[in-house]
């Protein structure tokens, strides 16, 4: 990854000493500042695969008849859609708690970026209070009305939702603290949270399943029960680093302090009870940057929404195998959003220390490094997509048929995949969160909605999943010259926050 580091070089002479970073930063180049931030993120994805692979691992080996393991695995499919739509609260304060203290950060004001991390841990627990009771009220209608279901498979999805949900009390919390951690450049804590989350979750879904025989109650109580204790974990470790710093302060304020101590320091952020006190104008700050996102996320759920009906009206077994697809498409996003995420903290960081340029360098460099990984996960999707389909469908003929042609569009689907996504994450890292909902409302309004329901109203005969995802390479590939196109014109470079 020192491809490019040449002409690196001449941008930072030309600063004469500006866009230089703090913390563990400091003095690294480029790539090795992406390497650093993106490694434990990248640790922390692989291991939220293989939890949430877990549970539909242990959902679809049951040894029930293929027909009721296609229905469990369609009904497992149909929560992840609508536990979506509760967490858009949750997206949107870690959108702005990130773009804000990494802004912060690389502007040295710790004071404000510490106070913006602690309203945002205010904000995303009561986002995750709204969002629990979101989605248990909306649970039947969404699962039952909305889309077209067997019997069986709805009722495996309300049982999930019913106990799941509540999850998002704790998730609030815990996203909104990673989201700030990851804006002041720490990356590693955030990992050893999610690592306690993912962990537990996989114990306890156990301990439900096979020794209190639950099913699928068990596998949403081991989530709800990881995540909470994960929870209390993240807030111990804020309080102990607010101990240690008020005996470091004596008395002065954070950035009095900072500024005594070498160019490079970085305080830790900590847990402040004072500035828990909730404060509007912050909370504005924070709410304005993610407010767009959320919308952004909420528009494109409802669109996937309408593709997972078009989807189930091919029955059962195809949308299993579109759970299936998705979850083994994760295998390629787990290096590509670890970049995204290194990609978002540096654009605001050196937005943040006045470096415009180093921000256009670091996307540019996120775009490539995203495309070669994901591009090479896509070659070997299309070659061997057997190995990958059988850890979900080796107890299913049908979900094997209908998931192995899928899974070999991928190679299509992901360098478009990745390069969209690491201008969407960069761009958000800017704040520049309200142009990227237009063009994700724009694109996948017209492939996945209109194009879609086209083809679904004349040609309902034509239409197969392969078809759809098809669709969905070609929808990525305008998204991307339109978002690569706002990326040169810098209007994104100017966004306050």
């Amino acid at each position: 990854m020192s491809v490019g580091d040449g002409r690196e070089g001449k941008v930072r002479a030309a600063l004469h000493g500006k866009g230089q970073l703090g913390g563990s930063l400091a003095g690294l180049s480029l790539p090795r500042q992406i390497i650093h931030i993106a490694l434990w993120p990248l640790l922390e994805q692989v291991m939220s695969f293989i939890c949430a692979s877990t549970s539909l691992y242990l959902a679809t080996h049951m040894n029930t008849p293929d027909e009721v393991t296609e229905q469990i695995a369609s009904g497992i499919g149909v929560t992840g859609y609508v536990m979506w739509l509760g967490f858009l609260m949750q997206g949107a304060v870690g959108m702005g708690a990130t773009a804000i203290v990494s802004r912060m950060t690389g502007a040295r004001k710790f004071g404000e970026a510490n106070y913006a991390a602690n309203q945002a841990a205010v904000l995303g627990l009561l986002a995750g209070v709204l969002s629990a009771l979101l989605m248990y009220l909306t649970a039947e209608f969404l699962v039952t009305k909305a889309l077209t279901l067997s019997d069986y498979a709805q009722d495996v999805a309300l049982m999930y939702m019913h106990t799941g949900c509540w999850v998002a009390i704790f998730s609030g919390i815990v996203f909104a603290v990673n989201a700030a951690l990851r804006g002041a450049g720490d990356t590693r804590t955030p990992f050893f949270i999610m690592l306690a989350v993912d962990g537990l979750n996989i114990v306890f879904s156990v301990m439900f399943v096979y020794c209190f025989g639950m099913f699928i109650e068990g596998l949403a109580l081991g989530m709800v029960v990881g995540m909470a204790v994960a929870a209390g974990i993240l807030l111990g470790i804020l309080a102990s680093r607010a101990a240690k710093m008020r005996r470091c302060l004596a008395g002065s304020s954070l950035d009095e302090y900072a500024a005594g101590q070498s160019a490079t320091y970085v305080p830790p952020l900590y847990l402040s009870l004072q500035q828990l006190l909730p404060n509007l104008r912050t909370m504005y700050r924070i709410l304005s940057i993610g407010l767009s996102q959320a919308l952004e996320i909420g528009g494109i759920w409802l669109i996937q929404i309408y593709v997972l009906r078009v989807i189930s009206g091919l029955g059962d077994a195809y949308v299993g195998a579109h759970t299936i697809a998705i979850r083994i498409e994760s295998m390629s996003f787990l290096p590509g959003f670890a970049i995204g995420m290194a990609g978002a903290t540096l654009v605001g960081q050196y937005l943040g220390s006045g470096s415009v340029r180093l921000a256009l360098e670091t996307i540019r460099k996120c775009v490539r490094y995203s495309v070669v990984f994901m591009g090479l996960m896509g070659v070997a999707f299309y070659a061997f997509p057997e190995i990958f389909v059988k850890i979900f469908a080796s107890n299913s003929e049908g979900l094997m048929t209908a998931t192995v042609p899928v899974v070999q569009v991928f190679l299509l689907v992901e360098p478009f995949y990745a390069a969209m996504l690491m201008l969407k994450m960069c761009l958000r890292g800017a704040g520049d969160t309200r142009r990227v909902m237009y063009v994700s409302y724009g694109c996948m309004g017209f492939f996945r909605v209109g194009c879609l329901f086209l083809w679904n109203c004349f040609w309902p005969e034509t239409l197969s999943l392969v078809g759809i995802w098809l669709l969905f390479s070609v929808d990525l590939a305008v998204e991307y010259l339109v978002l690569n196109r706002m990326l040169v014109k810098l209007k994104w470079a100017r966004r306050k926050v």
